[in-house]
């Protein structure tokens, strides 16, 4: 009996991961996706494949800043931008309509090159060209529970994965922290990164852990952002043990007997109604020994959470 349940485990200890079309294992971490189109996931995989030319040393670092960059990229195909006056002004270009707006300070820059004076003909003038596409707005939402102590050094990697396409993009980021029975903005939506990081060295590590508050606070957020026209990408770095439910009972889909957990997939519910990209990180992934237990583990639900949002898993070992 005992050694058909091994023989089980042993052949299932990968379903959990089925449905992501990305997938790479290494001593450093975990990454899955499960929003990439099944064309662009042969590409990405026979990129490893072969000899590596610098021994192949990956930093959790790095597998944080690859989950990022993918995620912009499908949150910013998500908000493409409709209208002709939408959208921030990255150049200008040589007019081919009968009718345009022209954009005077590069006309007037055009003639003065061109002639030396500041009076633009008709052959100088131009039209501005504009990102069609959404600028992106992170969202972090961070536990800060007593269980988060044994993974300071993955929430040092996730902030400084986040930070460097933070730095490198110029995008809006926004920090919620989750501890307690509930959760606080600590930082609003800002593109001043040395500010949250004041605001991060402000925060303690103790206390219960009420994911599915921060994550529904997240939701209200992105929702907000989503508005005022930046696309947010919702970013959860926890390590799963969530044993703080709603105030108010909420059912999902899909039923579990943990009311925590069952918080946690009614919000997760919402923000993949919301088509909100999402890239979870685990800072404490340990591979699943039995999937069918009646009690997930942490590392389970995060990765529960990935697939139906359809976003990113990052389990930092």
């Amino acid at each position: 009996m005992l050694l058909s349940l091994l023989i089980d485990a042993f052949l299932h200890k990968n379903a959990i991961y089925v449905g992501g079309n990305a997938f790479f294992f290494s001593r450093k971490g975990v990454f899955a996706n499960f929003s990439l189109e099944p064309a662009k996931k042969a590409g990405m995989l026979s990129l490893s494949r072969g000899l590596k030319i610098l021994g192949g040393e990956i930093r959790q670092s790095d597998i944080v800043s690859f989950a990022f960059k993918l995620s912009r990229k499908v949150a910013k195909m998500r908000g493409r931008r409709r209208g002709g006056e939408k959208g921030a002004v990255t150049g200008y270009l040589i007019p081919h309509k009968k009718y345009f707006k022209p954009l005077l300070i590069s006309s007037i820059r055009r003639a003065v090159l061109r002639r030396r004076k500041p009076k633009p003909l008709w052959e100088d003038l131009v039209e501005a060209r504009r990102d069609r596409r959404a600028r992106t707005s992170m969202i972090i939402v961070l536990d800060s529970s007593a269980s988060m102590m044994y993974s300071l050094r993955g929430i040092y990697t996730a902030i400084k994965g986040i930070e460097k396409e933070s730095r490198r993009h110029r995008d809006r980021i926004s920090l919620i922290v989750c501890k307690g029975f509930g959760s606080v903005v600590v930082q609003q939506p800002t593109t001043n990164f040395n500010l949250l990081l004041s605001k991060l060295k402000q925060v303690g590590l103790n206390d219960f852990t009420p994911l599915a508050s921060g994550m529904f606070r997240g939701y209200l957020l992105a929702l907000r952002e989503r508005r005022r026209g930046y696309e947010p990408i919702l970013v959860v770095i926890s390590d799963g043990n969530v044993n703080v439910p709603l105030e108010k009972p909420f059912r999902s889909r899909e039923y579990s007997i943990d009311p925590a957990v069952q918080s946690v997939l009614y919000v997760t519910d919402l923000i993949a109604k919301a088509k909100i990209e999402t890239v979870i990180i685990n800072t404490k992934h340990r591979e699943p020994v039995y999937e069918s237990a009646p009690l997930i583990s942490g590392t389970e639900l995060l990765i529960k959470v990935a697939k139906k949002t359809r976003g990113s898993y990052v389990g930092l070992i």
